[in-house]
C-alpha cells in the first residue's frame, strides 16, 4: 500500500527518486515529483502501475526520508525562522488548492496571482515549490540551505579586481587588499621554508614580517648586467595579511616539519611519516605492483621559473635553476637530484643519477637539513636509466654501449616519454615550473630575462634553494597519494626487503667523479688553473709540479668537477683511471669558496684574483688526500 510523502527509488534504467505527493481518494491515480528535478514539473500516474513497480522489483519504498526537514525550533536563528515564514505565507494558499495545483495550466495561473499579490517573481514562487515537494511537504521544507554556503574545504577561485572574503576591519584606507591566489601562496611556502631553515625556532610572525621585506617590495632585475635593483614598497593594498598568512600555512599540508598547525585538530601532517592506515595500503600496492626496486628509473628535468642570485653578491642575478630529478619506476621513490644553473645538459643530468648512490642524509646536512638514515632510502643505480627525450638528445657520444654508464656500470640508457611526474604537482607549489631550457642562447644574459616577472625573482640563492627542493622530496616520499596507495618511501622498503636481491651499489665517489664532467686544466707555477681559479693537490706537492713548471714550462691536466661546487676539482690519473686525486682551491680571501660556476662567472675581476704561488706550494699537504679506487 502507497501512503503520501513516501520515495519511490527506481535503480534502472537510470537511477531516480520520486515521491508521492497526491493519492486519487478512488486509488486510480496518484500525482509523483522527481526530488532531483530542477524544475516544478508533477507527474500524473497510474496508481496501479506503481503498485506493478512495486510488485515486480522495479522499485522499492525507502525505509527512511533523507530530504525530509526536522529540527529543533529552539535552534534556528530568528532570521530563519522569517524567511520561512514569508515562503509558507506566499505558497500556503496554493498548496491547499489539491489537485488543482499539481495541473501545470491552473498552476501557472495561480501562480501569476501570487507574484501579484506578494510582490515576488515566477521563478522564487517556483523555488519555494520545488523546495516544498522535494522535502516532505512541510514549512520546514522551506528554511534556507545557508549550512550549504561557503564551500567549506574548497578554495574558491579569485576573480580579477574582485577582493576574495571579508572586508578589512581596519577601514577603507588600506584599500581592499590582495587576492591570495597561487602564486602569492607559492610565496607563503617559500618564506615558511625559507624561514624555518634559517632560525632554530619557528615563529609565525617572524616568518610573516620576513616574507614582506624580502619578497613583497619593487624589485626588479636589469636584462643586461643582471643587477637586482630594490625599492621599497608601502602600499598596504598589495601587501597578503597576516591572517591569510596563517590562515593558509593551516591549510597546506606539505609544510616543513618545524612548523606545527595552530590546531591538533585540523589533521596530520601528511608528510611527516606513514599514515596509520599505510599498512592496508602497503599489502594492496606490493601485490599488485609489478618489478623490483632499482630495475629502471626515470630521469628527467625542468626549470623553475625563478633568479636566483649569488652567494658572493646578492645583488647579482644568476639564471633559473634546472632541476634533475631521478624516480624508481617501482615505488615512484625520488631516488636522486641535483639543481644546476646554466641550459640543459648530460653532465649535470648525470649528476642527479650519481645522488642515486650518495649518503643523502650526508647530502641533505649539506643544506642544513638533518635527517635520519631511513627517511630517504636508496643508494643504488638501475639495471635501466629511461631518460626524457630532450635529454637523451643531448647525451651525444655518452649514449650507447660505448658511454661511462654501460661500460662502468652495465647501465642501459633508453629514450622515453613517460609524460609529466606526480613530483612535478610538488615542486610546482614553490615555484613555476618550464620546459628545460636547452638552447645555447639560454646562456648567459639572456637567461636573465627569459619567463615573466616574479615575487621570488632576486631573494634565494642556489643553496637555499635546493634547501627547499631537498624539503619537497622528502614529503613527496613519504606522502600517501590515495588511501588504497603506500607512500613511495614505504614501498620502497618493502620492496627492498622482498624483491632487493638484484639491486647494484657502487661506492660513492666513484660513480660521484666517474659521472662529473671533464674539462681541461692547465699546470703553472700559480697552481692548476680551471675556470679562473687556482688549485693545488697532494700530488703536485709532492712531485714538486711548480718547480717543474718554472724550468720547463706549463702543460695540460684533465680534471673531473661539479659545476655546482667549484672547491674541489679531481685530477684525473690516465696511468690508474680508477684514482681520483682530489685539487682544492687555493684561495687564501675564501671570497672563491662554496661557489658554483655560474657564480664565480659573475664575480668581480678583483675577487678573482689568484692566490699567490708561494701562498700554493706552502699548502699543508697532509690535508690534500686523493679519492683512490
Amino acid at each position: 500500500m502507497l501512503l503520501r510523502n513516501d520515495l519511490l527509488h527506481y535503480p534502472q534504467p537510470s537511477a531516480r527518486t520520486v515521491r508521492v505527493l497526491w493519492i486519487d481518494p478512488g486509488q486510480r491515480h496518484a500525482y509523483v515529483y522527481d526530488v532531483a528535478a530542477r524544475s516544478a514539473e508533477v507527474e500524473l500516474v497510474q496508481l496501479p502501475a506503481l503498485l506493478a513497480d512495486l510488485r515486480d522489483g522495479r522499485a522499492s519504498v525507502l525505509p527512511a526520508d533523507p530530504y525530509l526537514m526536522v529540527v529543533s525550533q529552539e535552534m534556528l536563528p530568528p532570521k530563519y525562522l522569517q524567511l520561512r515564514a514569508r515562503a509558507w505565507d506566499i505558497i500556503a494558499p496554493l498548496v491547499a488548492q489539491e489537485p488543482d495545483i499539481y495541473d501545470a495550466r491552473q498552476r501557472g495561473q495561480m501562480i501569476a496571482r501570487a507574484t501579484a499579490e506578494h510582490q515576488v517573481s515566477h521563478p522564487t514562487i517556483y523555488r519555494y515549490l520545488r523546495r516544498y515537494w522535494q522535502r516532505g511537504q512541510t514549512p520546514n521544507a522551506l528554511l534556507p540551505d545557508y549550512c550549504n554556503s561557503g564551500g567549506k574545504g574548497k578554495v574558491r577561485q579569485s576573480s580579477e579586481g574582485v577582493k576574495r572574503g571579508r572586508p578589512r576591519k581596519n577601514g577603507a584606507d588600506d584599500g581592499p587588499g590582495l587576492n591570495a591566489d597561487e602564486d602569492i601562496r607559492r610565496i607563503f611556502r617559500v618564506a615558511i621554508a625559507r624561514y624555518a631553515a634559517s632560525h632554530d625556532k619557528f615563529s609565525r610572525l617572524g616568518a610573516y614580517q620576513q616574507m614582506l621585506d624580502e619578497f613583497f617590495i619593487e624589485r626588479r632585475i636589469d636584462p643586461v648586467s643582471g643587477r637586482v635593483q630594490t625599492a621599497p614598497q608601502r602600499r598596504a593594498a598589495m601587501l597578503p595579511t597576516f591572517g591569510q598568512f596563517n590562515y593558509w600555512l593551516d591549510h597546506d599540508d606539505d609544510r616543513p616539519p618545524e612548523v606545527a598547525r595552530r590546531s591538533s585538530g585540523s589533521g596530520s601532517r601528511a608528510g611527516s611519516g606513514i599514515m596509520a592506515d599505510a599498512a592496508p595500503a602497503l599489502r594492496a600496492t606490493a601485490l599488485s605492483a609489478p618489478g623490483r626496486p632499482g630495475a629502471s628509473y626515470q630521469l628527467d628535468a625542468m626549470r623553475a621559473d625563478v633568479q636566483l642570485v649569488s652567494r658572493a653578491d646578492r645583488e647579482q642575478a644568476i639564471g633559473r635553476p634546472h632541476i634533475y630529478v631521478v624516480q624508481d619506476d617501482y615505488s615512484r621513490l625520488i631516488t636522486g637530484v641535483h639543481v644546476g644553473l646554466g641550459p640543459a645538459n648530460w653532465p649535470q643530468a648525470m649528476l642527479a643519477l650519481a645522488n642515486c648512490a650518495a649518503d643523502k642524509q650526508r647530502y641533505s646536512q649539506q643544506y642544513g637539513r638533518r635527517i635520519e638514515a631511513g627517511q630517504w632510502p636508496g643508494r643504488h643505480l638501475p639495471d635501466t636509466l629511461f631518460v626524457a627525450a630532450p635529454l637523451a638528445a643531448l647525451a651525444g657520444a655518452e649514449w650507447g654501449d660505448g658511454g661511462t654508464l654501460r661500460t662502468n656500470f652495465n647501465l642501459r640508457c633508453v629514450t622515453a616519454d613517460h609524460g609529466p611526474g606526480d613530483w612535478q604537482e610538488v615542486l610546482a607549489r614553490r615555484f613555476r615550473l618550464l620546459a628545460p631550457e636547452v638552447a645555447h642562447a639560454a646562456n648567459g644574459a639572456n637567461a636573465l630575462v627569459v619567463g615573466a616577472p616574479c615575487r621570488l625573482d632576486g631573494v634565494l640563492d642556489v643553496a637555499q634553494f635546493t634547501r627547499i627542493v631537498i624539503d619537497c622530496i622528502l614529503y613527496y616520499n613519504h606522502r600517501q597519494p590515495a588511501p588504497d596507495t603506500a607512500a613511495p618511501a614505504t614501498l620502497w622498503d618493502w620492496g627492498v626487503e622482498h624483491r632487493g636481491g638484484a639491486l647494484k651499489t657502487y661506492p660513492e665517489h666513484l660513480v660521484r667523479c666517474s659521472l662529473m664532467p671533464v674539462a681541461t686544466a692547465m699546470v703553472s707555477c700559480d697552481g692548476i688553473a680551471f675556470a679562473n681559479s687556482s688549485y693545488t693537490c697532494a700530488r703536485a706537492v709532492q712531485e714538486r709540479w711548480y718547480e717543474r713548471v718554472r724550468q720547463r714550462g706549463g702543460w695540460q691536466v684533465r680534471v673531473a668537477h661539479d659545476p655546482s661546487n667549484l672547491d674541489t676539482v679531481y685530477l684525473l690519473d690516465a696511468a690508474a683511471p680508477m684514482q681520483f686525486h682530489a685539487c682544492h682551491l687555493a684561495d687564501a680571501t675564501g671570497v672563491r669558496r662554496q661557489l658554483s660556476a655560474a657564480e664565480m662567472a659573475h664575480l668581480p675581476p678583483a675577487a678573482a684574483t689568484s692566490a699567490p704561488a708561494d701562498a700554493i706550494i706552502r699548502t699543508s699537504a697532509t690535508a690534500l688526500v686523493s679519492f683512490a679506487g
